[in-house]
C-alpha cells in the first residue's frame, strides 16, 4: 500500500479509437504515461474508427496497453461462457498483436459483478479498472476506482460543492468545467498522497471539443518533483 506522503499519477483511456495516437502524444508531450485499454474488435465503433493493429503495436512501444474484452460487450448482460471467452479472447489477439504479456484489464462500460472478477483474475491479469470516482485510495485490485474522468458528469454536483469548500462560485466552476474539477482532485492529491488516476476516451474527448481541457490538465500534472508517473499495471506491481 501506499504511504500517507506517497504521490502516484496513472491515467487510462478507453476503448480502442483511431484517435487514440493523438492523446498519447499529449501524454508524452507532458511526460505522463498511459494505459490504453483495447476491445481490438469493438462492436460499438465503425470497423473504420477501431484502432487498426499497426496503430495498436505503435501505442504500445510508448504506453501500457490493457485488455477489454474482444467485442466489448455488456457482460453482466450475456452468458458466463461467452463473457469468459470475450476476456480472455481479447486478450490473447492483444497479446499476439504486441508480441507481449498484458495485465491491467477495463470493465467495458464499467458494468461487472463478481463473477467477472473471479474470471479476469483467472485469465491471468494483475489489475482491473472500474469507472468507480472521486478517490484517491484505489481500493481492491480487481475493482480498482479512479479519480477524475475526462468528462463532465451531471451528478458531480456534490462532488464539487465539497471540493469547492461550499463556495458558490467555485462550485459552479468545479461542477460545470471537469478540468477545474480534475486540477482541485489534484492538489488535493498533492496535500493528502495517493493515487491520482486520471481516464477517459479519445473519442469522447474529440466529441466535446475537450483537446484543450486535456492539455491544460497534463500540463497540470505532469513532469512534478516528488511525484511517480506509472501506468495501470505498474501500479498493480507496486502493490498499490
Amino acid at each position: 500500500m501506499t504511504s500517507p506522503a506517497e504521490l502516484i499519477v496513472t491515467t487510462s483511456w478507453d476503448d480502442g479509437h483511431r484517435l487514440d495516437p493523438r492523446l498519447a502524444e499529449l501524454l508524452d508531450r507532458y511526460r505522463v504515461p498511459g494505459t490504453f485499454y483495447i476491445a481490438p474488435r469493438n462492436i460499438e465503433f465503425d470497423p473504420a474508427d477501431r484502432l487498426p493493429a499497426a496503430g495498436i503495436r505503435e501505442l504500445a512501444t510508448r504506453h501500457e496497453i490493457g485488455g477489454h474484452t474482444l467485442t466489448h460487450p455488456r457482460l453482466p448482460l450475456i452468458a458466463d461462457r461467452a463473457a469468459r471467452e470475450d476476456i480472455r479472447a481479447g486478450k490473447i489477439e492483444l497479446e499476439d498483436m504486441i508480441g507481449d504479456a498484458i495485465e491491467s484489464f477495463c470493465y467495458p462500460r464499467g458494468e461487472y459483478d463478481e463473477r467477472h472478477t473471479a474470471m479476469v483474475r483467472d485469465c491471468g491479469f494483475a489489475l482491473a479498472r472500474t469507472v468507480r470516482r472521486h478517490t484517491l485510495n484505489p481500493g481492491k485490485p480487481f475493482e480498482s476506482g479512479t479519480t477524475v474522468n475526462a468528462y463532465a458528469h451531471r451528478v458531480d454536483g456534490l462532488v464539487a460543492l465539497r471540493m469547492a469548500r461550499f463556495r458558490p462560485r467555485a462550485t459552479s466552476r468545479l461542477f460545470r468545467h471537469w478540468d477545474d474539477l480534475a486540477k482541485a482532485w489534484f492538489d488535493t492529491f498533492l496535500e493528502q498522497g495517493g493515487v491520482f488516476h486520471l481516464w477517459g476516451h479519445s473519442w469522447e474527448v474529440d466529441a466535446r471539443g475537450d483537446w484543450e481541457r486535456l492539455e491544460r490538465v497534463l500540463d497540470y500534472i505532469g513532469n512534478r518533483p516528488g511525484v511517480r508517473y506509472v501506468t495501470n499495471g505498474e501500479l498493480a506491481g507496486a502493490g498499490v
